[in-house]
């Protein structure tokens, strides 16, 4: 059985160290997926014209209520292990290079115990 960490990576430039950290840990190579969440068109965004209540952020400008929050080329990847104790490893490694667990599952389940 196939055991699978996903996590997000703030730029390309991560997720490439981070692969190669994996690979020289004798990860595989082909149980490792990056996607990049931007192309040549820039990145992914809302073209919607929403804003936070200015009494939540503090204020009424641009700046306070509708300016997006500032974020690279976010990186998903994908590490496939068939032996789940190395899973702990690759989390290591990938947290290491900046990745996070973007899973809110994983935080409430990490807070109940």
């Amino acid at each position: 059985m196939n055991n699978q960490i996903v996590r997000m990576l703030p730029n390309f430039e991560a997720a490439e160290a981070a692969r190669n950290s994996l690979l020289a840990q004798g990860f595989d190579g082909d149980g490792i997926d990056v996607n990049v969440t931007t192309d040549e068109a820039g990145p992914a965004e809302s073209n919607f014209y929403v804003g936070d209540s200015p009494a939540v952020k503090g204020g009424t400008d641009y700046e306070d209520v509708f300016k997006p929050a500032a974020r690279g080329d976010l990186c998903v990847m994908t590490v496939t292990v068939a032996d789940a104790s190395r899973l702990e490893q690759a989390a290591a490694i990938l947290e290491e290079n900046g990745a996070i667990d973007a899973d809110p599952a994983h935080d409430a389940a990490k807070s109940s115990f």
